[in-house]
Order: C-alpha cells, then structure tokens, then sequence
C-alpha cells in the first residue's frame, strides 16, 4: 500500500456533515452542541486544525478565561482520541498515527463540538491525513433527527462529580446527553440547536416575579447559531438557516420548559401564558419543517409542566391539522442513585436513562 500525506479541507465532497455547519474561506465553522464532521480514510495518521474565536485572540495573546471556549472531541472509530478546550487562535493538533510502524487501516473519523453555541464558537480547518488516497464522506444515516431545548440538550455540566460545580465549557460534553445518545441508540444523525438557560416565556430566573426576557429561545431557531462572542468578525447570528436547501429531519424532539418553570410555577396565567407560546412555536418549527414528525419530550429537571405542553400538542394538532405530534414523559432525574451534574443537573446515568426512554419511545411508535 502506497501512503502518502495527504491535507484538505472539510467540505462536501471530503466530509460528511453533522448538524447545522457551514464553510467560511479555509475552515467549517461549528457553534451549536454535537455539530461536525464524518469521514473515512484508509491509512496511519491524522491531524487536525482548530480556529479559535473572539476569546481566544487577545492583545497579549493569553486566552481569555477557560470557562467560555469551545471544547472539541476526534474519534477514531468510535474511540475518544482527542478531547480539549481550544485556547488559541489556531491549534493543530496530532491525534493518532503518526509514529513509525503504524499499522494502515480504513478508518472512520468523526469530529464534533461538544460545548454549546452562547460561549464558543471554532473554526475546523486543514485536516491531513497518511493514507492511499484521498478521504470520503461516510454515508448519511436513514434517520435524521433534530433536537431543540436547553442546558439538559447540551449536556451542561455531565462531566463533574457532584452539583457544587459551577458551570464551564470544559465539563459541558454532548455525546454523553440524552440527546446525542438517542441518536445513537437509533442510529440515526443529529442536529442539536440547544442553548442553556433558555425559555419560551423566561430563561431560568431566581424570582419568579421577574421573568428573564432575554433567554427566549424562539428567536435562535431559524438562524445559523446564536453565540456572545465573534469569529474572525463574524456573528453567528447574522446567519439564517437555510431550511429549504439543507437537509430535512425526519422527526423533531423539543425539550423545552425547565426554565421557563423557574417563572411559572404554578401560576395558572402564567402558565396559560406559556401555552400559548408553546403552540406558537409548534407553529413555527412546523412550518419551517412540514414533513418532520414531532415528539414533545420532557420531564427530566421536573415535569411540574408537562401536562400543560401535552395541551398545547392536543390544541396544535386541531389547529394545524398536523397529526404527527406526540408527547413522551420523561422520568424525573433521581439524584440520590444517580448523582447530579453541575449546579443540580442531570448526571451522565441520568442522561442515559433519559435516552433509553425516548429512544424506546421513538422505536415502538415509529
């Protein structure tokens, strides 16, 4: 077998990709949870370039603080290879093979984000490759499925012991959320558009009195990503999504009411308030994708409003006509067997009991 090393970049005709990406100049740009790469070469060695975004470029060319930059993950078939924060404007990274006597092998490699879009944005660039020829995409799997929702869709906080942790990029990891990991356990492909904190009518608030208007998610669905901080001058959030030319998702499942929770309580007008808002985003994420099946999933930090998503489903089928939605109660998180994730979250067991519910859901009804 002839080897040679072999650079290019990630686009369409290398690089199968995941979730919501796009090509900018010399790079593919990720920001939101799980969004990547897939492709597959036969050969030894692999390295990758990562771009870093606003909070990595500096006067004195220190990063900025590690809690809000993007953390990244390489697999090499199915194994972990490299897991880092990216703290530089630029980083290429080794990840595997290079040494002498490397063994040649067809190999699938996935690359993904595994912090969400508010605090991290990263640039993916060259990757190179020793191998017989050029890399391939993989191929799409049949079932492609979207996630909406909030900090438990990221996976926030799922890699720290106990719940006294504060909140970091660093321990923020996707591919151990009961999102990523339905996707697995279906075999299917994921696009993940999640954004800690938020709500339909309050992100998360300490007083119930005083609803935080600013974290809504409605205004993120239909763009690229939302995201604090810049890259290379650019702002996620200038950036529609393309939903007529992109890939359509066979089923979306939100998640979506935790925060708002921390509003509502149990106001009954408040919580009417949040119906409402509820079907008008039905109404939107329908229209902007009228094929895909709808499962409303919820209950894990608390299902104290479940049943009133339950009626805004029943009230959007009238409405609408569309009958393919369906709601799935999700078991509540028990922290005195399975722990908690930082500032009280769901812990990885927690995630992965979440996932064999819905997935199981997903299974016997579709």
């Amino acid at each position: 077998m002839n080897l040679e090393k072999i650079s290019f970049l990630p686009t369409d005709n290398y690089v199968k990709t995941l979730g919501r990406t796009f090509m900018l100049e010399d790079c593919r740009l990720l920001s939101l949870s799980g969004s990547g790469i897939e492709f597959k070469y036969t050969g030894t060695g692999l390295a990758v370039t990562f771009y870093g975004d606003s909070t990595t470029e500096t006067p004195d060319n220190d990063p900025e603080p590690w809690r809000d930059q993007a953390r990244v993950a390489v697999y090499v078939d199915g194994i972990l290879q490299l897991d880092t924060v990216i703290k530089k404007p630029k980083e290429v990274f080794e990840v595997c093979g290079f040494e002498e006597g490397a063994a040649a092998a067809e190999h699938i490699v996935r690359i993904i984000k595994l912090s969400e879009p508010r605090m991290s944005t990263t640039g993916l660039g060259e990757i190179t490759i020793i191998a017989d020829g050029p890399a391939h995409p993989t191929e799409y799997k049949k079932k492609y499925i979207e996630f909406i929702g909030d900090s438990i869709t990221c996976g926030y906080g799922i890699d720290v012991p106990n719940e006294l942790h504060p909140f970091s990029t660093s321990t923020e990891n996707v591919s151990k959320a009961y999102s990523y990991k339905t996707a697995q356990m279906l075999d299917a492909d994921a696009s993940i558009v999640s954004y800690s904190g938020h709500g339909l009518i309050s992100g998360y608030t300490p007083d119930p009195n005083v609803p935080k208007l600013e974290e809504l998610i409605q205004p993120y669905y239909d763009i690229f990503a939302y995201s604090y901080n810049t890259f290379r001058g650019l702002t996620m959030q200038d950036r529609k999504w393309d939903f007529k030319a992109e890939r359509k998702p066979n089923m979306i499942v939100i998640n979506i009411g935790t925060n708002d929770d921390s509003y509502v309580q149990d106001d009954e007008a408040k919580r009417n308030a949040f119906k409402a808002a509820y079907i008008s985003f039905l109404e939107k994420v329908h229209d902007l994708n009228p094929e895909s099946k709808i499962i409303i999933a919820f209950g894990l930090m608390g299902d104290r409003l479940y049943e009133t998503e339950v009626e805004a489903a029943d009230i959007f089928k009238v409405k609408s006509g569309f009958d393919d939605i369906y709601t799935v109660h999700i078991t509540p998180q028990d922290f005195e067997k399975n722990g908690y994730g930082a500032d009280y979250h769901p812990s990885a067991t927690s995630h992965e009991l979440a996932a064999c519910e819905l997935s199981e859901f997903i299974k016997n009804n579709f």
